[in-house]
């Protein structure tokens, strides 16, 4: 098993949180910090300066979204829940996935062409409905269809799956943003056959603003496609339009090793890094775009040169809003058990490496999520 917990610190400043010294950085009041529900505080010389406001580690959602899921609920609907396989561990929300119980759903795992070559489709769709598992939703490997979104035979396939599961139903298509919802749904339209005399229209939900294309699917039903779910716990959602190119798939990606042991840590980019506090050393298969730089440093002082090296613009690519180590949300990961383990970034990517009684700290961007899970993707050497 692994434990994941995060680290508080000092929203205001930074600091790790402590209440053993008044006169150090970072204190705050024992049964304050015992007490608190949630996961960052202010500490005590920052509490005068500013209100605390909790971090956001779900992406956030509309309201209108969920008027519009109760309704899909209330009408007995088909959800067709799209992925992006390369990175979607972090994206789901608990207010969506508590109108989802006990509703239909069909998932397709989007972007399949974006896993590491050898990736196998049945390892994957189980592993994809753990995760919707692990997130507090019933799915069954039968209900997970792996795709690339530019196929229109495995579009076909999709809407057969559908018609197969709506049970005379409406069916609404949801996902988050950039999951590639917009592309199959072109898909569908080049291999769709309309069985009513009703014409595909956008029009706006009734009861709420949201814009939404209407598709005839007979007399009775329509397929929605809902708008995109925000990612705005992605670091997608951070980077300026030249930086997301340069780190946005549009092939396979490949893993890149990289030993780690205690007392080290790794950079990855200017966007993010991890530390190794204690364990057995390993190695690190990072599952990140080749444009994100990977630069291993003694962990001694790594906050400070981290911050440095993003200055000089000596971190490829990085990110502009990380002004200072206190831009940055730090979380810590234990290992207990002894196999393989994946780490993730949201939007990021994942890096694979031989659990053993590990303690990992992870720093991303204020906000951002992260996880940890059984592997995604297993290499022909176990």
């Amino acid at each position: 098993m692994a434990q994941i917990s995060q680290i508080r610190r000092c929203y205001n400043c930074g600091a790790v949180l402590q209440s053993d010294d008044p006169t150090k950085v970072g204190y705050v009041k024992k049964e304050t910090l015992e007490n608190a529900s949630q996961n960052f505080l202010f500490c005590d010389s920052c509490f005068e300066l500013e209100r605390h406001r909790p971090l956001s580690n779900e992406p956030t959602v509309d309201p209108e979204f969920l008027t519009m899921l109760n309704e899909a609920k209330k009408k007995d609907a088909l959800i067709v829940y799209v992925i992006n396989l390369f990175s979607f561990e972090a994206s789901f929300a608990k207010s969506i996935n508590e109108i989802l119980q006990g509703m239909n759903i069909l998932v397709v795992g989007n972007k399949l062409d974006l896993l590491p070559v050898g990736t196998k489709y049945e390892e994957t769709a189980e592993y994809v409905a753990h995760r919707f598992r692990a997130s507090g939703l019933t799915i069954q490997r039968d209900n997970v269809i792996l795709a690339n979104a530019f196929d229109d035979e495995m579009a076909f396939q999709i809407i057969t799956r559908i018609y197969e599961l709506k049970n005379g139903k409406d069916v609404y298509i949801i996902g988050s943003q950039l999951a590639g919802k917009a592309t199959l749904i072109s898909s569908f339209l080049r291999v769709y056959n309309n069985l009513s005399q009703g014409n595909i229209v956008t029009e706006t939900y009734p009861g709420t603003s949201l814009r939404m294309m209407k598709i005839p699917l007979n007399k009775r039903s329509a397929m929605y496609n809902t708008p995109g779910i925000s990612i705005d716990n992605s670091i997608l959602f951070d980077l300026d339009k030249p930086t997301l190119r340069q780190i946005y798939l549009t092939e396979p990606v490949k893993g890149r090793d990289i030993s780690f042991a205690p007392g080290q840590a790794v950079y990855f980019g200017g966007l993010a890094f991890i530390e190794f506090i204690s364990g057995k050393k390993t190695t690190l298969t990072c599952y990140f775009h080749d444009n994100v730089q990977l630069r291993r440093v003694a962990a001694k002082k790594a906050e400070e040169k981290f911050v440095q090296l993003i200055s000089r613009k000596s971190l490829k690519p990085s990110l502009s809003k990380t002004k200072s180590i206190k831009d940055m949300d730090v979380f810590e990961i234990k290992i207990t058990e002894s196999n393989l383990r994946d780490i993730g970034i949201q939007g990021l990517g994942w890096f694979s490496f031989l659990a053993g009684a590990q303690t990992f700290r992870i720093y991303v961007p204020k906000g951002i999520s992260v996880y940890t899970s059984r592997p995604k993707f297993y290499p022909k050497k176990r």
